[in-house]
């Protein structure tokens, strides 16, 4: 029986990798060890294979008016092997219309209905705090859910998509506790003055933050963490990963701000998107790129000029709805 993960539909990383794989494959320059690498990827993970089938599914829809049967595939292989850089970026395009068109859809359809069904939740490129019934207090980044037990004997929140901040209250007989898709945060029971750190989840990955006092992380795997103030990690269902320190710049978003200090364009992209409509995409190349400065998250327009002006990137807008991001 496949799990939930392998039956749940391909990430956006996923399909972002499908779609650069087409892009290669179908120019006619991939050499014999790119293809090695190109069967390894597919065969990592059941979302790679579904992804890449989804992408080429797409691309014989784009071509299948044409009258006889071969010539959608031979439409795509000459426009795809194109010397010329606006003919692929016009298939690019295409392919990202096509896939985000339906998968992103869906994604969107199954994030709003996650959200709307949670206790607590925000919408794009809202911040709000919220009261907890213990005196404790929960603030949701843009685009974020919680849900909330609390009674006699716990204090437990689900953070079911996006990032929060807790601040919590000293319970000697109820610990503090929020769980992710990836496992959960626990503050002492005693901590006093309070405790209080953010929290965020991505698709296959969870990010912790203690900001005052220590907390617990505990993976799905039963492996567990302490993290004394100021310290942060990352982690997934199965393993920690390397203790990172100064990162306090991370809950800048708190007070509307986006700081980067040599963080990746990616993992700046991935801050701006719950406060924009649409899809933001970006190249392996773009996202690799480093960033240093201090954004405002409320003016997404003007955040993207900003980084078009002091990186080497040029944005292309396909709608009001989808831009992708690539080296200049």
């Amino acid at each position: 029986m496949p799990s939930r993960e392998d039956a749940a539909s391909p990430s956006y990383a996923a399909l972002d990798a499908a779609i650069d794989w087409m892009v290669a494959w179908r120019s006619g320059e991939m050499s014999e060890r790119d293809k090695r690498q190109f069967e390894a990827w597919k065969k990592a993970h059941p979302h790679h294979a579904q992804a890449w089938q989804q992408v080429a599914g797409t691309l014989e829809r784009s071509f299948a008016p044409l009258r006889e049967p071969r010539q959608g595939a031979a439409a795509a292989q000459a426009i795809l092997r194109a010397p010329h850089a606006g003919r692929r970026k016009m298939v690019r395009g295409m392919l990202l219309f096509g896939v985000l068109g339906a998968a992103g859809a869906v994604a969107l359809r199954d994030g709003s209905m996650v959200a709307a069904a949670a206790d607590l939740h925000t919408g794009t490129g809202e911040r709000r705090s919220f009261d907890l019934p213990d005196g404790s207090s929960v603030l949701l980044n843009a685009c974020s859910a919680v849900d909330v037990r609390f009674d006699a004997t716990q204090r437990v929140l689900y953070l079911r998509k996006g990032e929060c901040i807790a601040t919590t209250v000293a319970d000697a007989a109820r610990p503090f506790v929020i769980h992710t898709a990836c496992g959960s945060v626990r503050t002492s029971a005693t901590h006093a003055p309070a405790a209080r750190f953010l929290l965020r989840q991505e698709a296959e990955r969870s990010f912790v933050l203690a900001l005052a006092q220590s907390v617990e992380v505990t993976s799905q795997g039963g492996e567990t963490r302490t993290l004394q103030a100021g310290e942060a990690l990352w982690f997934d269902r199965r393993q920690f990963g390397p203790l990172q320190q100064d990162m306090a710049d991370r809950a800048a978003w708190e007070h509307g701000m986006l700081v980067a200090h040599d963080l990746p364009l990616a993992d700046v992209i991935a801050a701006v998107r719950p406060y924009r409509t649409g899809f933001i995409r970006i190249s392996p190349e773009a996202a690799r790129l480093r960033v240093l400065g201090g954004f405002p998250l409320d003016d997404t327009d003007r955040l993207l000029e900003s980084l078009v002006q002091t990186l080497p990137i040029r944005i292309t807008y396909y709608s009001r709805w989808l831009a992708f991001i690539d080296t200049a």
